[in-house]
């Protein structure tokens, strides 16, 4: 379904009146002032973003504007629907370098002119919760507690 749904954003994107059906919704949390649109992500390059998360974004008119390390939907020509992190190389080289926070993908470059759309990520929905990890700090200061209350059980 992801996938019929980013074929048929990227077939429509040109004409006006298929831009214009898609769903429209308010979400409490975001600014009455932008554009927002929802893209539902497929994959891993994204971890501990799931598969099937909806990122919600705010339109980016000026892509200057985007700090280095911004987490966006990017749509472009070449390679379609994607959300990474954008760092901006408009002024040095015309590209965008976009990176995963899977240190499994590599970053890699996309031209200006493949770019048709950034939107800035605000928000996104999901029906999975993440699972916390555990730090060694965390794991250190949980055995302490225990320690402690095993040697108060001893003095009772």
């Amino acid at each position: 379904m992801p996938q019929k749904a980013a074929a048929g954003y990227l077939n429509g994107y040109a004409d006006p009146e298929y831009l214009e059906v898609l769903p429209k919704f308010r979400l409490p949390m975001l600014s009455q002032s932008g554009t927002y649109r929802a893209f539902e992500i497929a994959g891993d390059s994204m971890l501990p973003i799931s598969s099937g998360t909806v990122i919600v974004g705010r339109y980016v008119e000026d892509w200057a504007t985007i700090k280095d390390g911004t987490p966006c939907i990017v749509v472009s020509s070449k390679d379609g629907i994607v959300f990474k992190r954008v760092f901006n190389k408009l002024r040095s080289n015309a590209m965008f370098v976009l990176h995963s926070d899977n240190p499994n993908f590599s970053p890699y470059d996309i031209n200006v002119d493949d770019v048709l759309e950034i939107w800035e990520a605000k928000s996104y929905i999901s029906s999975t919760f993440p699972i916390a990890e555990l730090s060694l700090e965390r794991v250190a200061s949980l055995v302490l507690d225990l320690q402690q209350q095993v040697a108060l059980l001893k003095k009772a």
